[in-house]
Parts: structure tokens; sequence; C-alpha cells
């Protein structure tokens, strides 16, 4: 029993210090709108990497928040590439850099009906705007 106990306090205390040396990691720099702006880049040929920048507003030019933007980047014989993230306050989402080809990218947000649009690769240059349109 006196084994029990001590092994006992034993994983208690190393949990507690375990706990105890639990730090945040630092968190890098929010840019603003105007940095994301410039980030998208066109690849100079097809299956090369490029990012989308997306700006996304409503019928009224409001930006949507939270609104899902994918890029889908058919490229090669047949390679298969995707990038999707959420925009943030302001409608804007710095896509992940992928390899570019055949484009399509669709958008979806609550409220709103979805968008789904081809896209040249020549368009990359600039931020991409799509404006969805209420379900209303």
């Amino acid at each position: 029993m006196r084994k029990l106990l001590i092994a006992a306090l034993i994983i208690g205390t190393t949990l507690s210090l375990g706990m105890a040396q639990e730090t945040t990691e630092p968190q890098p720099p929010q840019q603003s709108t105007e940095q994301m702006l410039k980030m998208g880049h066109a690849p100079s040929a097809p299956g090369g990497i490029g990012r989308a920048v997306v700006v996304v507003t409503d019928e009224q030019n409001n930006p949507v928040k939270g609104a899902y933007v994918k890029i889908v980047s058919l490229w090669g014989e047949g390679n298969l590439c995707e990038s999707w993230a959420w925009t943030n306050d302001q409608g804007v989402v710095v896509l992940p850099p992928l390899h570019m080809g055949e484009l399509k990218m669709n958008s979806t947000a609550k409220g709103y009906k979805k968008y789904v649009e081809e896209i040249p690769l020549s368009a990359l240059s600039d931020p991409i705007r799509i404006t969805l349109v209420s379900k209303k």
C-alpha cells in the first residue's frame, strides 16, 4: 500500500510540474490587410508555384467575414492540388501556395449562394475579387 501511495505522489508531482512549465509560444505578428493584398503570386508557367489572395464581398461591397475559399488546381498529367482557408474580418484571405495549372475557385458563406469560377493563372498577380450573392 505504501508503494502505491508513493507512486501516486510521484505521478501527481510530475504532472503538476509539467503543467507549471507549460508556456505559450510567441505568436507571429498579424499582417495588415494592405500587406496581405500584396502576397499574391502568379507562376511563370503551368505547374509552377503560385499563391492566391482573395477578397470576398457581398452585393453591397461589404466584406464577408468567415467565408470559406477553396482553389483546386489540375496540373501536369492528372496532378491535383487544393488550397483553402477562411476570410478575416476584412473579407481577405491569403491561400497557401500550391502548384498551379487549370484553376477552379469556389467560395461559400452562411446566407450566400455558392460561388464557383475558373480562374486564369495570370489573375493571381492581383487579388481575386469575389462577390457573393445573398440566398434571399
